[in-house]
């Protein structure tokens, strides 16, 4: 179950907090503790990641596990999704001690069990608010994937094709076979 501590705090605090086994995301200034991912839920991110890795490599993008992006400054929002693509500029226009700023142009989010829908909702309208092209949300438990959009959603089922489109040319995957089915 997340944490939650109201204190605000600043990006330069955030990035000093002590390393633990803890992912921290600060939402609208609150600092979010979250629990580290269960091993299904590592396994998956794993495998999302290879699969956009070989799609990505040596083109004009990149894939990132749990990469931090400051999505607002004020009030500030950090989020850390599961799987991210970034454009190399962005990434050669931020310094190694830094966050990315703004949304990836994707986002990935696998639900865990301790995410309330309200939770889910609003990073993926941070996302998208702060210029992510897509952000997937996996549900592990029903095995479907929603694809957000800035001006639509769609619901991928067990049978049904993921596809990564003109952000990710190349990339596509049974849904059930992204959950190992």
């Amino acid at each position: 179950m997340a944490t939650i501590t109201s204190a605000p705090l600043t990006v330069e605090e955030f990035a000093r907090l002590p390393g633990d086994d803890a992912r921290h995301e600060i939402n609208a200034g609150e600092l979010i503790t979250l629990p580290p991912p269960k091993s299904a839920h590592s396994r998956l991110a794993s495998s999302l990641f290879i699969g956009l890795h070989a799609v990505l490599k040596g083109g004009l993008r990149e894939v990132f596990m749990e990469a931090g992006y400051v999505l607002s400054r004020e009030p500030l929002t950090i989020r850390q999704p599961d799987v991210s693509v970034l454009s190399k500029a962005r990434i050669e226009a931020t310094a190694e001690d830094s966050y990315f700023e703004g949304s990836p142009e994707l986002a990935v989010e696998i639900v865990s069990p301790s995410e309330t829908a309200q939770d889910l909702e609003i990073k993926v309208r941070q996302y998208l608010s702060a210029g992510a092209q897509q952000v997937w949300v996996l549900y592990p438990k029903t095995q479907d994937v929603h694809v957000f959009g800035v001006d639509r959603v769609v619901v991928l089922k067990n049978d049904q094709v993921l596809e990564g489109g003109e952000l990710l040319a190349g990339f596509a995957v049974k849904v059930s076979e992204l959950f190992g089915g």
